[in-house]
């Protein structure tokens, strides 16, 4: 530690050397130690804290106030000078900016109110300067959160801290949550309730957060081309194996041979049924007539003037009648009639 030794202006010059020549050797060295001197402070001395690893520099004496001015306890190097010095190329740089030529950190966190790379931002800027990592970004002129064309990867607001929500917007009002799981929510109470939809009032107002109608009534009943029936909605179990029918009156159902039953390959056979046919129906014909003559009370004789052999002129004759007048049937027979129509399933479900 420092020991100066105070001379009053009474004492001689004999009696002032000694002291003096002390004060001057402990002038020229630096206080050092687990804790900052009290006594014999003097404006400009310097402290290494040994438990630290960082130089202090004493700018007021009473009360002792002490300054850091180097910490070197991470290893790294002091850059006090080096922020002093910014060159000309960094003039627009901000105060505690590291310049561009300080290489030796990898990656810088600057400053900067200048367009960037064809950034539109009119305000501050962050600059982080690292292979890979976003070098410019800020807010443009209508406040919109920016990041520059040089950046190399997307944008990403990550809550990383475990046991907090991010929180975007204002607390008490709306906001945008991000809880420590990483799970995104919202509040306020402008975020509607849940099952709410954003719906639009025009362009002369602001959406508001409605409840959708139900796209359809309780009690409708639909056809389904699958298994079991939608969420929200029953499947009716008392209709199966039945054809669809259309009308434009009332519905009902009906009938009394199954689908799949009246559906298939049917063999054709039956009775045509019975006919009597009358004269005008039966085609038309000749019956031929042999037979002799008998003349009671007289004889018969040839006409010798008629030329050729015996005539004998007959009229009215008729034969025997024979037959029934009754009716006939035909059986027929015919190949089957393939019934097997093409199908598709479906079900009749009933909304909850």
């Amino acid at each position: 530690m420092q020991n100066f030794t105070t001379i009053p202006s009474s004492e001689t010059l004999t009696n002032s050397l000694a002291p003096l020549l002390n004060n001057d050797k402990s002038a020229l060295s630096n206080s050092s130690g687990t804790v900052f001197p009290t006594t014999e402070l003097q404006v400009g001395m310097k402290c290494w804290r040994t438990d630290q690893q960082k130089l202090y520099l004493l700018t007021n004496a009473s009360p002792a106030t002490w300054i850091l001015l180097a910490d070197l306890s991470s290893g790294s190097t002091s850059v006090a000078a080096a922020i002093a010095a910014q060159s000309a190329s960094d003039a627009t740089a901000l105060g505690g900016q590291l310049p561009s030529y300080y290489t030796d950190i990898t990656a810088r966190l600057g400053f900067t109110p200048l367009n960037k790379a064809g950034d539109t931002a009119t305000g501050l800027q962050y600059q982080v300067r690292a292979a890979g990592a976003f070098q410019y970004w800020g807010l443009t002129a209508a406040n919109y959160l920016s990041v520059g064309q040089s950046s190399t990867g997307d944008a990403y607001v990550k809550n990383a801290y475990p046991s907090k929500s991010l929180i975007l917007g204002a607390g008490n009002t709306d906001h945008v949550v991000i809880n420590a799981a990483g799970a995104v929510g919202a509040g306020g109470a402008n975020f509607g309730a849940a099952g709410q939809v954003l719906t639009s009032a025009g362009s002369a107002a602001p959406p508001g957060w409605q409840t959708p109608p139900e796209e359809f009534a309780s009690g409708t009943r639909l056809l389904f081309q699958q298994t079991a029936a939608p969420t929200g909605w029953t499947k009716d179990t008392t209709h199966n194996d039945k054809a669809l029918r259309v009308v434009n009156g009332a519905v009902s159902s009906g009938g009394t041979v199954a689908f799949t039953s009246a559906f298939i390959s049917q063999a054709v056979s039956g009775t045509v049924g019975s006919t009597t046919l009358v004269e005008s129906q039966i085609p038309s014909h000749t019956h031929t007539h042999r037979g002799y003559v008998s003349v009671k009370g007289g004889s018969a004789w040839p006409n010798s003037g008629g030329g050729g052999g015996a005539t004998i002129s007959t009229s009215g004759l008729t034969t025997t009648a024979t037959g029934g007048g009754g009716s006939h049937n035909h059986s027929f027979a015919a190949n089957s009639i393939n019934l097997a129509v093409q199908y598709v399933d479906v079900i009749i479900a009933t909304k909850n």
